[in-house]
């Protein structure tokens, strides 16, 4: 029996693992382990899954934190998974899933297609003309790639950071309690210069506990930085309030290329436009100047 492991790793993107009938995987922090999953819950061989006489089975590998199927302790002896179940590993949920042939193969055509989808909104950018329209183009990719529903772009301009585009979320509002946006993951993203990831904010405490996600009922959202090396220039937000796919290590992979791609255009787009307005200043003064026994 085929089967997909997602693994949803606190302000990480989601891991998502084929099982393949016939194959054993150690799960654990240790870089030997067939899943690497990197969190401090996660003992360095935490768990492993067995596929034996048709069944997959979770074994706890005397980890610290234990491995639980449903709540219940897998131990030494492990347990069977029968089904669409829910595993924890430390603090760490894991979705077990059976799969047919059939949904493996759309799987495959899906990741295909995602990747396409990237390269043209890449590709895109390249014939767009102006700061704003680069923005919003940007930020329409993004949300699109993330399979969210709405998001704003954050951008440097010399006193701080200013919201400069926005979609489905009114401008105006974004600064009002119950913005569903966090402002945490948005200081999280800056401040680190990382990508932050949340799958399932019910589970996160530092973003639960928020009005603003209380509010809005956010089910996900990613912030990724936007860098010009060591220079953050600002950062793009998607979230969602539907329920919807996992934000994976691919979505995350093709949401950093493509914002790494969008921060070089941007850069040279407001490079551009700042040096259009020095010229325009310098002309402009050097006219007054010329006149000033005019008057």
């Amino acid at each position: 029996m085929q089967a997909r492991l997602i693994v949803y790793p606190p302000d990480q993107a989601a891991i998502a693992r084929a099982l393949r009938p016939g194959e054993t995987v150690s799960i654990g922090r240790a870089s030997e382990c067939d899943l690497v999953v990197a969190h401090a819950s996660i003992s360095r061989r935490h768990a492993q899954l067995d596929f034996d006489q048709g069944q997959w089975r979770l074994r706890d590998l005397d980890s610290k934190n234990g491995s639980f199927v449903d709540g219940i302790a897998a131990g030494a002896r492990g347990l069977a998974l029968d089904g669409g179940c829910w595993l924890r590993l430390g603090d760490v949920y894991c979705e077990f899933a059976p799969l047919a042939d059939a949904e493996i193969a759309a799987a495959e055509r899906g990741q295909i297609a995602r990747r396409a989808v990237a390269a043209a909104h890449t590709a895109r950018l390249e014939g767009v003309q102006g700061l704003g329209d680069l923005l919003d183009g940007s930020l329409r990719a993004v949300v699109e790639l993330a399979q969210c529903e709405r998001g704003f772009v954050l951008l440097e301009d010399g006193a701080g950071y200013r919201v400069r585009a926005s979609l489905a979320l009114d401008p105006g509002r974004l600064h009002a309690r119950e913005f569903g946006g966090s402002v945490g993951a948005v200081r999280k993203a800056l401040e680190s210069h990382r990508a932050v990831v949340v799958n399932d904010i019910g589970r996160e405490a530092w973003l639960a506990s928020r009005d603003s996600v209380i509010a809005a009922g956010l089910s996900a959202l990613v912030c990724l930085p936007l860098l010009d090396g060591e220079r953050t220039l600002g950062a793009l937000y998607a979230d969602r309030v539907r329920p919807g796919p996992a934000i994976t290590t691919l979505d995350l992979e093709l949401l950093q290329a493509f914002t790494e791609g969008a921060a070089v255009w941007i850069a040279a787009c407001r490079t551009s436009e700042q040096l259009d307005a020095q010229l325009a200043s310098a002309a402009w003064d050097g006219i007054v100047a010329a006149h000033a026994g005019d008057a």
